[in-house]
């Protein structure tokens, strides 16, 4: 099957432009010159080398035609012409197009879309057999005197040649055609001379009456008698009658073309051609929507890291009690909440001082096998002696490339489904900001969070952090970004926002207290998370002055289906609209086929419907059009990631060798397939153990020598699973 995909990007390569190319629902290709839009038919039976044919023949046009008037020039002439033009320009411009052209119209040509297949061709008439001579059929048959008509064809240079030449033409074509004689009136008068002839009541006109009035129908304009077929059918064996009629020529015309059925005047093989190409086009096919970017506005979709701060201390903090008992109790709680925080700090810096340890590592290693060892010139006195020896006896230096400034966005996931493994994943996120503080690399870290957006029944609002746009990519109204944490924030505030984020999970997970409501936990806005990542990319490159940009996304589930914008119709009822605009599905949108097309590079690409696969569909989208790399953790079960590797490709051998992984493991990674440069599977049990103390179960008093062995072994496993998944990811971004 023809990847029609690949046709697109080829017709862009072509136009060696920003071209706009769009797969539609329509009959014929076009070209929009002011929009520099290039559309084409959904071809269903065109073969590899027609389509290669088809899309060259229109970028041709794209490149070479202009949107110009060419007045009364008739269009048939105009368009064979000026088909020979661009497609001269575009061989010479890339000569691979010879053998597709060549290949393409021999093809065609054998499937007789010109229509002309079982004619004689010599009696075609001019304007086909030039179509025809350059759309490959070199052995094309030309009079003498009509050869100057093809080098003219051939030398056209602008467009404005080709209008002048083929109203040239069109004008020698009326001339044949004028020239004719009119054989319907010659017919006519001798059926009448014929009933004459054999009628014996004598009605009717006289047989010389009617000769003379054939003879007056034969006389031209300057009384000349025109040529006219032989009357005498009695003769059989007479040369006259075999040969074709006179073929005197007033003023240069005519050859076979005065004998021609055709009109002169029109071309059959561009309109069998157009005719023809239609058939290779898929009238089943669904329609195809191309979505844009949508542009961001991040002032009101980030709730930023201050105003977060301010909210939590207020709720846990601030509160009022007209009951010293119950602030006590309530303060006695919070802090628990805070005493168990400040506890995994402390025993979590092992852990933090590992990762800095294999991070100085590996960007030592770096920088080692970057450097680079030259001679100075300049003689080294101290092996000098040995000049008898060897020819290196000069000074060397060794120079290092400035490494990269790195930088780290990362997305946590605060959906519902997060809440049976919270409290340990911001362990992990924590152990990251630690890591980032140290290391001296910025950092940013927001949670994605979408609600309920239906104000009534059925009814979606437009996300006011975005611009309205036919056919872009549509944000819910209550998806949020929370910048829980900042590398601007000096030491103390950082401390402040990780205690009370940590106070505020710990409530959610049921100890003791209440949570803030305003940030609990909601949908999965993945895609919209994504979306807004270049626009926070950017921000951070101009603050921070970073380089390489690491993109972490942490969670437990795929993302939300996503919706995109379309302009209302008058079937369209009052749910789903938001102004001019109708929000619609792109999981339930049947019958249409969508794609995702970036306004800033122009790359291109089909998005998959299926809300099993928009994370995967769209991270890889996003790592194809921006220069990060996208690492992904993924909390799941081994069901749930096999049920992931099974989406992702059916080769058994690998979904074995996944399997393998995580039993011996006790995680998996997965590089690329599932959308991000590097997946991490981590089990969704036990994600932030190993950063505490040893734990024993005792049955009495004194601890057996089983349940020490249990323990300990529980302890140091989970402790080394850790640290592989560290290890792994410390590898990516060093």
């Amino acid at each position: 099957m023809i990847n029609q995909e690949v046709k697109g990007t080829l017709a862009k390569l072509l136009a060696t432009e920003n071209l706009t190319v769009e797969h539609r629902k329509v009959s014929t290709a076009c070209f929009d010159v002011d929009k520099r839009l290039l559309i084409l038919p959904i071809w269903k039976t065109a073969s590899n080398t027609v389509y290669d044919l088809l899309v060259g023949h229109e970028v041709g046009h794209a490149l070479y035609t202009p949107n110009d008037p060419f007045g009364d020039a008739p269009q048939a002439f105009v368009n064979v012409i000026e088909d020979a033009r661009i497609e001269r320009l575009m061989k010479e411009t890339y000569p691979g197009l010879r053998k597709s052209f060549f290949d393409g119209y021999a093809e065609l040509w054998n499937e007789d879309f010109f229509g002309v297949k079982h004619e004689e061709l010599e009696t075609l008439p001019l304007i086909d057999r030039i179509n025809l001579y350059f759309k490959g059929n070199r052995s094309m048959p030309f009079q003498e005197d009509e050869q100057h008509w093809v080098d003219r064809v051939s030398t056209t240079k602008t467009f404005q040649d080709v209008v002048d030449l083929a109203n040239e033409m069109y004008g020698h074509a009326k001339k044949i055609e004028d020239a004719k004689p009119k054989f319907d009136e010659m017919e006519d008068l001798l059926d009448q001379l014929e009933d004459a002839m054999y009628e014996e009541d004598g009605e009717g006109k006289e047989g010389e009456e009617i000769e003379r009035e054939i003879d007056m129908k034969n006389q031209d304009s300057n009384g000349e008698t025109k040529p006219t077929p032989s009357s005498d059918s009695s003769d059989t064996n007479s040369s006259e009658d075999t040969q074709p009629l006179d073929t005197t020529r007033p003023n240069g015309i005519g050859g076979n073309q005065m004998t021609s059925s055709h009109d002169e005047t029109k071309s059959i093989t561009e309109e069998a051609l157009a005719e023809s190409i239609e058939t290779l086009v898929d009238e089943d096919a669904r329609e195809w929507v191309y979505l844009t970017l949508p542009q961001v506005n991040l002032e009101k979709i980030v709730v930023p890291h201050d105003k977060i701060q301010e909210d939590l201390r207020y709720f846990f903090y601030g509160q009022a009690f007209t009951d010293k008992e119950a602030l006590d109790h309530y303060m006695e709680n919070v802090d628990y909440a805070a005493n168990h925080y400040e506890k995994y700090k402390k025993g979590a810096q092992k852990s933090v001082n590992y990762l800095l340890k294999q991070f100085e590592m590996r960007k030592s290693a770096d920088e080692y096998k970057r450097a680079a060892t030259s001679k100075t010139g300049v003689i080294n006195t101290n092996t000098l002696y040995k000049y008898k020896l060897t020819d290196d006896i000069f000074k060397k230096v060794t120079i290092v490339p400035e490494g990269k400034n790195h930088g780290l966005v990362m997305y946590l996931d605060w959906s519902g489904s997060m809440n049976h493994v919270l409290l340990d994943t911001i362990k992990q996120v924590f152990n990251l900001v630690w890591f980032c503080r140290k290391a001296q690399i910025p950092f940013r870290v927001y949670a994605f969070q979408s609600g309920y957006s239906y104000g009534g029944y059925g009814e979606t609002k437009m996300h006011q952090g975005i611009t309205p746009k036919v056919n872009s990519i549509a944000f819910d109204n209550s998806f949020k970004l929370f910048e829980f944490f900042s590398s601007r924030q000096n030491k103390r505030s950082l401390e402040e926002s990780m205690r009370l984020l940590y106070t505020q999970a710990f409530a959610m997970n049921g100890y003791r207290l209440r949570y803030c409501q305003e940030y609990g936990l909601g949908g999965t806005p993945l895609a919209e998370a994504m979306l807004c990542t270049r626009k926070i990319v950017a921000e951070l490159k101009r603050v921070e002055g970073v380089t390489k940009v690491n993109v972490v996304s942490l969670t437990d589930g795929e993302s939300n289906p996503m919706s995109y914008m379309r302009e209302l119709t008058e079937d369209d009822g009052y749910y789903y609209r938001q102004d001019d605009y109708r929000i619609c599905s792109i999981q339930h949108s049947h019958g249409k086929v969508f794609f995702l097309r970036d306004p800033e590079t122009g790359y291109t690409r089909k998005l998959n419907s299926s809300p099993y696969e928009t994370t995967q569909t769209l991270v890889s989208y996003m790592r194809e059009i921006t220069d990060y790399n996208w690492v992904g953790i993924r909390i799941c079960s081994k069901g749930e990631l096999m049920r992931l590797v099974r989406s992702i490709t059916f080769e058994q051998d690998f979904a074995d060798q996944i399997d393998k992984e995580w039993k011996k493991n006790k995680f998996a990674i997965i590089k690329k397939k599932a959308g991000f440069t590097e997946s991490f599977y981590i089990p969704d049990r036990g994600t932030g153990y190993g950063t505490e103390d040893l734990e024993v179960k005792t049955k009495g008093e004194v601890a057996t020598k089983a349940e020490l062995q249990r323990a300990f072994k529980k302890h140091m496993g989970s402790k080394m699973t850790n640290k592989t998944i560290l290890n792994a990811f410390i590898e990516q971004i060093a």
